[in-house]
Order: C-alpha cells, then sequence, then structure tokens
C-alpha cells in the first residue's frame, strides 16, 4: 500500500512541477528571451523538448523571483 501511495505522490508532484515549470515559468521568460535575443530565440514552440525551452523555463523563473522579491519589499524602494 505504501508503494502505491508513494507512486501516486510523485505523479501528482510531477504533475504540479510540469503544469508550474512547464507553463507558467515558459510563458513568463518567453517574451524576456525574445527582447535580450532580438527575436532570435526561441526558434521552437513550446513543448518541443529543445534545450531551448529549458533555457526560456529557467529564465522565467528568475523573472517570477524577482516579480515577487520586489513585490515583498527586498530591495528596498
Amino acid at each position: 500500500m505504501d508503494e502505491l501511495l508513494s507512486l501516486v505522490a510523485r505523479f501528482l508532484a510531477h504533475i504540479l512541477v510540469e503544469l508550474f515549470f512547464g507553463t507558467l515559468c515558459y510563458w513568463a521568460g518567453w517574451p524576456w528571451v525574445k527582447l535580450f535575443t532580438l527575436g532570435k530565440y526561441p526558434r521552437h514552440g513550446w513543448l518541443s523538448g529543445r534545450r531551448e525551452e529549458t533555457y526560456v523555463q529557467c529564465v522565467g523563473l528568475a523573472v517570477l523571483a524577482l516579480v515577487l522579491m520586489a513585490a515583498l519589499g527586498q530591495f528596498g524602494f
């Protein structure tokens, strides 16, 4: 029974991480990557499974982290 619960928990965690990292971070990072690379990257679309998609998601995560830090007043403005 414990193995079944562990499998279900891993499946749900994978789905939640994929929803957050795969969609929200990608769409938060996409305009910034397009802006900084002058429209050259990403060359392929969302869910392409390429390395560029992961880079865009990482940029999106950084953008979301900076927005959260600014919203919480971490920059002292």
